[in-house]
């Protein structure tokens, strides 16, 4: 009897112990990984990540930046995400919003993607897409219905893109079970392109990026997609501290992203299976593109709920590599698993090379990748200004700008449970980073919206009242969206950018802006889509600091070819039309 009891306890005490062995050894190996590559690449990382235990509490400055919330707006938009005591995990994602200018008459335009109810739609047949189209100062009026936008589906995502090249931007709405292209006319008014609905099937379809991924000249669209997760009621029962809550997506399957080629004129070919990206079926949230090593090509870098990140490397023309664990993004600096949502793709560091951060779920820190070059990225997040106070919310969209053009990129963070979790708070405060040369400083006396507790998902950064500075646009559950103002008394100049492709895709997405200054040269991604379900503004408003002239802008289009502008002045709206000689320009401020 005493050796069965021995047995028993002993068989469970080897268990544990072999997991902690081989998680203490896996975790070493990722780290000699990162350091092997760092040797064989010839790069020197300017800042190691740390290995000393979080603080305790980071105190955040008041660096000057403000944001004042507008209020009769006219948008009155509302994410409803379902019925109470219904518990499906659709409910958990919310929607995004987009921005473009939809009929080209000179400003811009908003328009939010809907929800409803995840098992019962389209049976209340209400409208799931609303536009507003912008009417004088910072006022819009809603559209949808003489826009004709009809859809009444279960919608997430908003991702505006010219996917005809026409000079007018279309829209792609993704959602649960089903997602819609809507084209856009010309005139004013929009039109389904009734073939989409097959590439996309029935999968739970959320944020989509869309980007020249082959140089032929059009947008191409990758689209990240959740999990296998029923309609069907009733749904999982799962529970903390004795409270019903939603399940973790785990209690379902991975699906694989979706990766649509453009083929010109209205034709699309699904090129999941023999790209390789439907090797691999997790939960992907957020994603973005960009040429991450500067060689031409597009990168596609996902962010997946409660999974390895993945970063995808093109090899031959459709046909895709996966590569994060190797290049230091698969998992955060301890080798761990995040439930990443967001992304966010800019060159935080000013040193040349586009960086990658993701928002992640509560009690794990956001994670900033630094590139060091080469494909070479290391988690520099730990320890920082953003560790402390990101692991106490679960993070969303993930908004870059330079509010007060001081020459380095801030972010704003959306936050909000995705749950009411009986010990955390639902509802959370968003959070303001600023640039600085040491790194990203968290911001206080931003403003009122900042002090309240929200229920946020997507969000995206526009130019509402036509001031050449960047303002922010959010979308709520439950909660009224907001526009906020940057009323930040800016500290430096800007470039205000406007790239129109010939030879490359009209929209010049995919495209990288280099500027240098006698301060440096920085990097920029000339991506709109993607972050997490929204879409921001095609004009890049870049700050350059103190300089009045910028040395040179140098744009490397889509498909290799590359154009120099030097000697540009400053606080300026520039329009580089793609093979002209001149670029076009008019005074901002």
């Amino acid at each position: 009897m005493k050796r069965k009891a021995f047995l028993l306890l002993w068989l469970p005490l080897m268990l544990v112990l072999g997991y902690g062995v081989g998680h203490l050894q896996y975790e070493n190996e990722v780290w000699t990984a990162d350091h092997d590559l760092f040797t064989s690449l010839n790069v020197r990382p300017a800042v190691l990540p740390s290995t000393t235990e979080k603080p305790a509490s980071f105190e955040a400055a008041d660096t000057g930046i403000r944001f004042a919330e507008l209020q009769n707006t006219g948008v009155d938009f509302v994410y409803e995400n379902g019925p109470d005591g219904q518990f499906h995990l659709a409910e958990t994602l919310g929607g995004g919003v987009g921005v473009f200018d939809f009929d080209n008459d000179g400003h811009v335009d908003l328009v939010f993607a809907d929800g409803g109810d995840p098992v019962t739609w389209p049976s209340s047949r209400k409208q799931r897409i609303q536009l507003y189209r912008h009417h004088g100062a910072v006022f819009f009026r809603p559209v949808t219905d003489t826009a004709s936008l009809s859809w009444t589906g279960y919608a997430h995502g908003c991702s505006v893109m010219d996917i005809d090249n026409d000079g007018f931007d279309d829209l792609l709405v993704t959602g649960y079970q089903k997602s819609a292209l809507f084209m856009n006319q010309g005139d004013g008014t929009f039109q389904e392109n009734s073939d989409w609905q097959q590439l996309t099937g029935s999968r739970w379809c959320a944020t989509a990026a869309a980007s020249d991924l082959d140089g032929d000249g059009d947008v191409d669209v990758y689209i990240t997609c959740y999990a296998e997760t029923p309609r069907a009621l009733p749904t999982p029962v799962c529970e903390s501290e004795g409270q019903r809550i939603h399940c973790n997506p785990r209690t379902y399957a991975g699906m694989p992203d979706v990766l649509i080629e453009n083929t010109g004129n209205d034709q699309f070919v699904d090129r999941t299976e023999s790209s390789g990206i439907a090797d691999f079926a997790e939960y992907g949230l957020g994603v973005a593109t960009a040429d991450l090593d500067l060689d031409g090509a597009q990168e596609i870098f996902v962010a997946n709920d409660g999974d390895r990140n993945l970063l995808f490397r093109q090899v031959a023309s459709w046909r895709y590599q996966e590569i994060a664990l190797g290049r230091g993004v698969a998992y955060n600096g301890q080798g761990e698993t995040m439930g990443a949502m967001g992304v966010a793709c800019a060159d935080f560091d000013r040193n040349g090379w586009l960086d990658l951060l993701t928002t992640n779920f509560a009690f794990e820190r956001n994670v900033l990748y630094a590139n060091l070059g080469g494909l070479a990225f290391v988690d520099v997040s730990q320890g920082s200004s953003i560790d402390a106070p990101t692991r106490a919310s679960v993070g969303w969209s993930a908004v870059t700008l330079d509010a007060d053009l001081d020459g380095f990129r801030d972010v704003f963070i959306a936050n909000g449970h995705v749950t009411q979790m009986p010990s955390q708070r639902w509802a959370q405060r968003p959070h303001l980073f600023r640039g600085t040369i040491s790194g990203l400083q968290l911001c206080s006396g931003t403003g009122n919206y900042f002090e309240q507790d929200w229920h946020a998902r997507g969000a995206c950064r526009v130019d509402l009242n036509e001031d050449g500075i960047d303002d922010l646009v959010i979308s709520h559950i439950d909660t009224p969206a907001s526009l906020l103002q940057n009323t930040t008394a800016a500290v430096g100049n800007m470039l205000n950018l406007r790239l129109i492709g010939t030879a490359s895709c009209r929209s010049a997405t995919g495209a990288i802006i280099e500027v240098e200054t006698a301060a440096g040269r920085t990097v920029h991604n000339v991506g709109r889509n993607g972050g997490y379900l929204s879409t921001s503004s095609n004009i890049q408003r870049i700050g350059v600091g103190d300089v009045e002239r910028v040395d040179v802008v140098r744009i490397r289009w889509p498909g290799g070819q590359v154009r120099e502008v030097r000697d540009v002045p400053t606080n300026i709206r520039l329009i580089i039309i793609q093979g002209r000689s001149l670029p076009v320009i008019s005074v901002v401020r």
